[in-house]
């Protein structure tokens, strides 16, 4: 009695993982498909970190402007899904390179959220 209970249990929690593991990929699908979608639309954004004060500069919107992108400063508030704004902003640059070559990189703050780690890529 005792195994055949602890049998429909385990079959349970079983099905309960598969529900959430297809759950969680779908999630990311979904993440994925709008970073797709905002990196093919016509405005392009570039993620940063910012503090009390803002830390776009007016070399920041010279840039934007050049470059046909936008700024978007944080603040002292980190975004909770940190990576996404990593991944969304590693598209824009992969965007800047076929667009402009490599001369934008010379010109954009090395402290704008993971250009460096993607420069090393």
């Amino acid at each position: 009695m005792f195994h055949q209970k602890l049998t429909t249990m385990n079959f349970k929690l079983t099905i309960i993982a598969l529900f959430f593991s297809f759950a969680i990929q779908a999630q990311e699908k979904r993440q994925n498909d709008t970073i797709k979608i905002e990196i093919n639309s016509n405005t392009k954004t570039i993620y940063v970190l910012g503090g009390i004060a803002s830390v776009i500069t007016k070399e920041d919107l010279a840039f934007a402007k050049k470059y046909n992108i936008q700024f978007h400063d944080f603040g002292c508030i980190a975004p909770t899904n940190f990576k996404e704004y990593e991944t969304k902003n590693e598209l824009v640059f992969e965007y800047l390179n076929k667009t402009y070559g490599k001369q934008w990189q010379k010109e954009i703050k090395q402290s704008v959220m993971a250009f460096e780690k993607w420069k090393k890529k």
